[in-house]
C-alpha cells in the first residue's frame, strides 16, 4: 500500500471518466502507477461509530454544500428544508450543516446562511424538519453539525466583492484586485469574532444541533490565518499566532456551550506556496508539506477534538491542483493530470493525516469522480485504517439516498450518480440557489439557466454579437431612444458606469423597466441579429445585468446639482411617471415633493404586477433618490389621495407646478355580483398577501396584459380550472406576444371567439356563472382589428365561482372630480397641448397611463421626463 502524498505533478492525461466496474479502476490505477484501497465488502460503511459522547448510525458523511437559499435575514428557505430532508431520508449517519456566516458581512453571498438570534428560531424548524424525516426513513437518527463561517477575503454580502482580509497575498490579491493599502482585519477584531462564533455556537445548540464545526477552509478568514506568514500581531508570524484563532475558538466553545460537539473542517494543503501558504512546500506550490498542519491537529485532537473533517485546496484558486471533475466551471483550465490523481493525492493525504493522528476520526473526502465505484473505495479506505467516515459534497446533491441504497445491500445506479460536471460550483459562481442541475433537473434546471442568462460572462459574450450598425434599427423601437450600440459597446470593454451612463442619460429608471416592458417587441424586436440568426442580442439581459452591477456598486444616486432654481414642484403619482419626472426634476436643480395615495413608492408595477413576473422597484428607486432625500432636495407625503386628503388648487398653491401621473384605478364592469372582481384590485390583494386561496372555477375577462398575469395569478394560486374568456381571435389579443406565448402554455383555458354577456348569480346574489355567446370578426374597427359581434343564438352559461374583470381601466370617478379644471378628451383621458405634456390649465403638466391610457412603462417613464424638461424650461423662463 503506498503512502505519502501524490505529487501533483504526478502526470496523466485528463479523461473524462469511463470505469463501468471495480476492474476498470484498478486496471487504470496501475497504468498510472497510483494506489487506491479497495474493498468488495462493503459492510463497514453500516458500522457506528462514537463521536465524543455521541454515536453516528453509519460512516456516510454529507458535507457541507452551500445553497444560498437563504432569505435576506439568513434564514433557510423552502429549498433548504428540501435539501437537508432529503439527506436525512437518505440515511446519511452524520449531516454537515452548509457554511452559516456568523455576521453579516461575513456572508460569501446575500443568500448564505446566517446565524443569529433574529434567525434561531428558523434554523430550530430545520433541525426539526431533518429529525422528522429521518425518523420517518430509519430507526436511527444522524448527528447534526452545523458549519460557522466567517467568509473573509470572499465575503459578498451584498452580491460584489467586499474583501475582508488576514494578509497581503502577491497571489491572491490580484485575484480581487487588491492593492497594497488594502486594510487588513485587525487583532481587535478577531478578538471580537471569537466570541461571536461563541455566541453562534450556544445558538447552534439551542436549535438543536449535536456540534458545531469553526470553519478552516478553502481560504476563508480563518483559513488564512493558517497562512499569515508575514502579518504582525497575535494572529501571524510564527506557527502559535496562526493557529491561535482556531485554537482559542475551540476551547471558547467547548468552555462556553457545553454539549456540543466541537470540531473543524481544516485545510490540510491549500496549494499556494510561500509566503502566504498552508501545508505546502516553500519552493514548489504543487507539493504538500504537511509538517505543520500535523503538528495542529495532533494538537487539536490533544485538546479534545472529537472528529476531523479533511479537506484541501481552495474552489476560488487552484492552479496547481486538478480537480476530478469531467467538465470545469465556465472559464475554468482542464487540469493537466488524469482526475485519479486527484483523489488519490486526497486519499493519500487523509492516510497521512490519520495516521499521525490516532484516535481521531478522520472524513475521507474527493471520492465524488468515482461515481457507483464510490463506496468500494470508501469501505477500502476504512478497513485500511486510511479514514474512520466517508463524506460526500456534490454527490449528496445528486444522490441524497446513497447512504440507504448502500445499508440495503445494493448497488449504486450510476444513472442517479453525480457526473462531476462542476454546475454546481458554477451556481455558485453565478450567485444562484444551488444544487444537482443534472440529477436534479426539475428544481434546479431553470434556476442554473437563468443563473447562466445573466452570469457576466454570458452579458458580455452577447454585448459582442451587436454589429454596431451606422443606422441601428433597435433605436427607433425603443421609446426612450437609448443610444444601444453605445452602451453594449462600453458593457463588451468591461465599463459597467459609463454603459449605465449612456441607457440612463435617456431612461432614469431602467432596472424597473429591464423587467416590465416587452423588449421582444421593441428594441430587441429591431436588432438585425434576429434577422441573420433568429435570435437578437439580449439587450434587456443585459440592461438588467448592468443596472443591477451599477446599484451594487453605489453609483446610481441621482446626481445633484451644487445650485437649486429655488422653484418646487409637487408630484402626483409615485409610478414610473411620476417618479420618472421627480427624478429629472432634481437632476435639474428643483425641489420635488410626491404624492402618493399608497404607502410606498413604485405605483402599478409595484401594486399590482405578480411576484413571478416582477417584485419592487424599491432597491433601485431607494438607491436613486438617496442623494436627494439626505440632501432636502426632495419630500414624500405618501398615503395622501387626491380629492380626498389634497386638491389640485392646493397643490398650485404650494407648489411653482404640479405634474400629474396618476394611474388608471377604475375598470369597466360587466354587472354587479357577490364573487366579481376587479383584475387590479385582484392583483393588487393577492400581491400584497390578502388573497392566497381561490375557489376552482375562476373566469378571467380580457385579452391584454392584465388579464395574462390574473389568469397567471390564479393558476399559480390553485384554481383548477381557469378560463380566458376574450371575444376576439388569439392573434388580436392585446397582450404582449411574450404574454400571449405564457398565457398559451399555462394550462388556462382560453375561450376566444367567446363574448361575455353578464353574470348569472344564485338568490343571494352570488356569482354561479358567465352568461356567454360565440362571436365572429367583421371588418377592422377604429383600433385596427376586426370587430367581434356576437352570433344569434349561441349563448350558454360558463359555470365559475369568480369573476376577473380586466376589460380595460380608465380614471377613477373621485379623480376625475378633483381634476375637473383640466380638458378631457373623447377617450376620458387628460388632454395636453398637442406635442408636450402641459395639460389646459397653467403650470400643471400630466403624463403616464392619465395620458396615454396605459402602454408600457418605459413610455411613462420618457413622459415623465419629457414633462420635466418642459416645466424646467417653463420655470426658468418665469424667474425674475
Amino acid at each position: 500500500m503506498v503512502t505519502g502524498s501524490v505529487s501533483a505533478s504526478h502526470g496523466g492525461v485528463h479523461e473524462r471518466f469511463r470505469l463501468r466496474t471495480l476492474d476498470d479502476l484498478r486496471a487504470k490505477l496501475a497504468e498510472l502507477d497510483l494506489s487506491l484501497p479497495i474493498s468488495d465488502d462493503l459492510s463497514v460503511l453500516g458500522e457506528p461509530v462514537k463521536l465524543g459522547g455521541l454515536t453516528v448510525p453509519n460512516r456516510f458523511v454529507v458535507q457541507p454544500m452551500e445553497g444560498f437559499d437563504a432569505d435576506p435575514l439568513g434564514r433557510p428557505g423552502e429549498l433548504a428544508f428540501r435539501r437537508y430532508e432529503r439527506y436525512a431520508r437518505g440515511r446519511a449517519g452524520l449531516i454537515w450543516f452548509e457554511a452559516t456566516a456568523v455576521l453579516p458581512e461575513a456572508r460569501s453571498n446575500p443568500a448564505q446562511f446566517w446565524l443569529h438570534s433574529g434567525s434561531a428560531e428558523a434554523f430550530a424548524r430545520l433541525v426539526n424538519a431533518t429529525r422528522t424525516a429521518a425518523r420517518e426513513a430509519a430507526a436511527c437518527e444522524p448527528v447534526l453539525i452545523l458549519q460557522l463561517t466567517h467568509s473573509g477575503r470572499y465575503s459578498k454580502p451584498r452580491g460584489i466583492p467586499e474583501p475582508i482580509v488576514a494578509q497581503h497575498s502577491a497571489v491572491l490579491d490580484p485575484k480581487l484586485g487588491l492593492g497594497p493599502d488594502h486594510p487588513l482585519v485587525t487583532d481587535q477584531y478577531l478578538d471580537r469574532l471569537q466570541g461571536t462564533l461563541v455566541a453562534a455556537a450556544r445558538l447552534a445548540r439551542q436549535a438543536g444541533f449535536d456540534g458545531v464545526d469553526i470553519k478552516s477552509c478553502h481560504g476563508y478568514l480563518l483559513a488564512e490565518l493558517l497562512g499569515a506568514h508575514t502579518r504582525e500581531g497575535r494572529y501571524g508570524g510564527p506557527l502559535g499566532n496562526r493557529t491561535r484563532m482556531l485554537r482559542e475558538t475551540l476551547a471558547r466553545v467547548r468552555a462556553e456551550a457545553p454539549g456540543l460537539l466541537v470540531t473543524t473542517r481544516l485545510n490540510a494543503f491549500d496549494g499556494y506556496g510561500s509566503p502566504c501558504g498552508w501545508g505546502s512546500e516553500p519552493g514548489d506550490p504543487a507539493e504538500p508539506d504537511l509538517r505543520e498542519p500535523l503538528v495542529l491537529v495532533r494538537l487539536l485532537r490533544d485538546e479534545g477534538l472529537p472528529v476531523l473533517n479533511l479537506t484541501l485546496g481552495n474552489p476560488y484558486y487552484n492552479p496547481h491542483l486538478g480537480r476530478p471533475f469531467d467538465a470545469p466551471a465556465v472559464g475554468a483550465p482542464v487540469p493537466a493530470e488524469h482526475p485519479l490523481v486527484g483523489v488519490a493525492r486526497f486519499a493519500a493525504i487523509t492516510q497521512e493525516v490519520q495516521r499521525a493522528a490516532p484516535g481521531l476520526p478522520v472524513i475521507a473526502s474527493g471520492l465524488g469522480w468515482l461515481r457507483h465505484l464510490m463506496p468500494n473505495v470508501a469501505a477500502g479506505m476504512l478497513e485500511s485504517g486510511w479514514a474512520a467516515l466517508a463524506g460526500q459534497g456534490r454527490g449528496a446533491l445528486a444522490y441524497p439516498d446513497a447512504p440507504a441504497h448502500v445499508l440495503a445491500g445494493m448497488q449504486l445506479d450510476p444513472a442517479v450518480c453525480c457526473v462531476s460536471c462542476s454546475a454546481c460550483s458554477q451556481m455558485m459562481r453565478d450567485g444562484s440557489q444551488v444544487g444537482c442541475v443534472a440529477r436534479d433537473s426539475q428544481v434546479y434546471g431553470p434556476i442554473y439557466r437563468q443563473g447562466r442568462r445573466f452570469a457576466p460572462d454570458t452579458l458580455m459574450e452577447q454585448a459582442r454579437r451587436c454589429r454596431d450598425c451606422l443606422v441601428p434599427t433597435c433605436v427607433p423601437e425603443c421609446p426612450a431612444h437609448v443610444d444601444i450600440p453605445a452602451f453594449l459597446r462600453a458593457y463588451a470593454e468591461g465599463d459597467i458606469a459609463g454603459a449605465y451612463g449612456i441607457v440612463r442619460a435617456s431612461n432614469v429608471l431602467p432596472e424597473l423597466c429591464g423587467y416590465v416592458c416587452p423588449s421582444e417587441s421593441q428594441c430587441e424586436g429591431g436588432c438585425v441579429q434576429q434577422v441573420y440568426c433568429g435570435a437578437p442580442v439580449p439587450i434587456r439581459d443585459i440592461q438588467l445585468g448592468v443596472c443591477r452591477a451599477a446599484r451594487l456598486l453605489g453609483i446610481i444616486g441621482v446626481p445633484l446639482p451644487p445650485d437649486q432654481s429655488g422653484r418646487s414642484v409637487a408630484v402626483v403619482g409615485a409610478g414610473p411617471a411620476g417618479l420618472a419626472c421627480a427624478i429629472k426634476l432634481l437632476e435639474l436643480g428643483h425641489q420635488v415633493r410626491v404624492f402618493d395615495s399608497g404607502d410606498r413608492l413604485g405605483g402599478t408595477p409595484d401594486e399590482m404586477i405578480p411576484e413571478a413576473r416582477y417584485g419592487t422597484s424599491a432597491e433601485e428607486v431607494d438607491a436613486i433618490i438617496a442623494p436627494a432625500l439626505a440632501a432636502g432636495r426632495l419630500g414624500l407625503s405618501l398615503g395622501l389621495e387626491l380629492g380626498r386628503d389634497l386638491s389640485l388648487d392646493e397643490l398650485l398653491a404650494g407648489h411653482d407646478a404640479v405634474f400629474l401621473g396618476l394611474g388608471l384605478g377604475s375598470g369597466t364592469s360587466l354587472g354587479s355580483a357577490e364573487g366579481a372582481l376587479d383584475a387590479l384590485a385582484f392583483l393588487r390583494r393577492v400581491k400584497q398577501g390578502e388573497l392566497r386561496e381561490l375557489p376552482d372555477r375562476v373566469a378571467v375577462l380580457g385579452g391584454g396584459n392584465t388579464a395574462v398575469d390574473a389568469a397567471m395569478t390564479a393558476v399559480a394560486l390553485g384554481a383548477r380550472d381557469v378560463y380566458v374568456v376574450y371575444r376576439r381571435s388569439v392573434a388580436e389579443m392585446p397582450c404582449w406576444p411574450a404574454e400571449r406565448h405564457r398565457l398559451l402554455g399555462s394550462g388556462a383555458h382560453v375561450l376566444v371567439l367567446t363574448q361575455p354577456l353578464g353574470y348569472e348569480t344564485d338568490g343571494s346574489g352570488r356569482l354561479t356563472g358567465v352568461r356567454i355567446a360565440r362571436a365572429g370578426l367583421g371588418d377592422p374597427d377604429a383600433s385596427g382589428r376586426r370587430s367581434p359581434h356576437v352570433l344569434p343564438g349561441t349563448d350558454s352559461v360558463l359555470s365559475v365561482d369568480l369573476a376577473i374583470e380586466a376589460f380595460g381601466q380608465g380614471l377613477a370617478p373621485e379623480a376625475r372630480k378633483a381634476l375637473c379644471t383640466l380638458a378631457f378628451g373623447p377617450d376620458g383621458l387628460v388632454r395636453t397641448v398637442p406635442g408636450h405634456l402641459a395639460t389646459s390649465r397653467a403650470r400643471v403638466w400630466a403624463g403616464g397611463d392619465l395620458v396615454n391610457g396605459g402602454t408600457t412603462a418605459v413610455r411613462a417613464v420618457t413622459e415623465g421626463m419629457k414633462a420635466a424638461v418642459e416645466m424646467d424650461e417653463a420655470l426658468r423662463a418665469a424667474a425674475p
